[in-house]
């Protein structure tokens, strides 16, 4: 099973700039570009993904490529399969923060524990 955190505006109506993501992630949160809207950061031994991703206003989205989108709706987080309670907190964090910096929310359904 795959989990990740949804973070995303109301209605997945607000948009923000790729480069701005892109700054906040890597100025503020210590994560490194390895493409277009995806970024990495080793947390407790483990490697934590986000991200960046132009979806519907269902939150449902495809693609083949990030490359060429300026505005994304919905950031998600791969949660590493082995997930300890120490990388858990962390990842929560990282999440509220986000959250908070864009005035999103968290998805209820989350994928990790309350």
């Amino acid at each position: 099973m795959y989990y990740y955190i949804s973070i995303h505006s109301d209605d997945y109506t607000q948009k923000i700039k790729s480069e701005v993501l892109e700054h906040y992630l890597q100025e503020k949160l210590g994560f490194t570009k390895v493409r277009h809207l995806v970024f990495i950061k080793e947390i407790n031994g483990e490697i934590v993904e986000i991200t960046g991703i132009p979806a519907n206003p269902n939150g449902g989205y495809g693609f083949n490529s990030l490359d060429g989108i300026e505005e994304i709706n919905l950031i998600e987080i791969d949660l590493p399969r082995d997930i300890d309670e120490i990388l858990e907190h962390s990842i929560s964090e990282i999440a509220i923060l986000i959250a908070k910096e864009f005035s999103w929310k968290i998805d209820d359904d989350h994928g990790l524990d309350d």
